[in-house]
């Protein structure tokens, strides 16, 4: 029961921060659509360098952090006990969150200076990134079980090499009967014993 409670309040505190970033991002976003930050409102250009360098951020950081977490998930030892869970599901959590929201931020403030499109819609994918990264409690739960077709689980191997004992003692007693109902020796024909005509 108190590690149940372990899980839900480490959903609870990843659910707050989610929608906490995705909240104040839009709040940010909107002020910028309507002009409502006082600073570089007049639409300032910026340098094609800037630019180019902030949309291969962009391009580069959606995939990667959406890879790194997807990549650690299934690199984690399972299973393991639930605090390390948490502790290892907040982590890779916080820093997916906290990667894209970086971005989005760059990509608003960029947008509030330049007004150039460019980051207006790279901000409108990054929301709709953030829809692949809210908190689950099934993922966080997978950390704590054994994946699905890697070993056995504590029940099957009990059984495993008690069905293997069982069967070896049946060829046993097999071999034990042979021997008692055929008491001559059994006589093999290997080929070095065979006769060759002509010898």
């Amino acid at each position: 029961m108190k590690n149940t409670h372990v899980m839900e309040k480490t959903i609870k505190l990843l659910r707050g921060h989610y929608y906490g970033n995705i909240i104040l991002l839009a709040v940010i976003f909107l002020f910028s659509i309507f002009s409502m930050i006082p600073l570089f409102t007049d639409g300032q250009a910026i340098s094609a360098t800037l630019e180019r360098y902030a949309i291969m951020i962009t391009i580069i950081a959606i995939p990667a952090s959406l890879k790194f977490f997807v990549d650690r998930l299934k690199k984690s030892a399972c299973p393991v006990d639930i605090p390390t869970a948490s502790n290892k599901y907040k982590n890779i959590s916080f820093i997916r969150l906290y990667t894209i929201s970086t971005v989005a931020l760059m990509n608003i403030f960029l947008f509030n200076i330049s007004r150039n499109m460019n980051f207006f819609w790279f901000t409108v994918v990054l929301f709709i990134v953030f829809l692949f990264c809210k908190p689950s409690y099934a993922e966080l739960e997978g950390l704590t079980k054994l994946p699905e077709g890697q070993g056995l689980t504590e029940e099957e191997g009990l059984v495993v090499p008690k069905q293997k004992e069982r069967e070896s003692g049946e060829m046993e007693e097999q071999l034990l009967e042979e021997i008692q109902n055929n008491p001559e020796p059994i006589e093999y024909n290997y080929p070095e014993n065979e006769q060759v005509d002509g010898k």
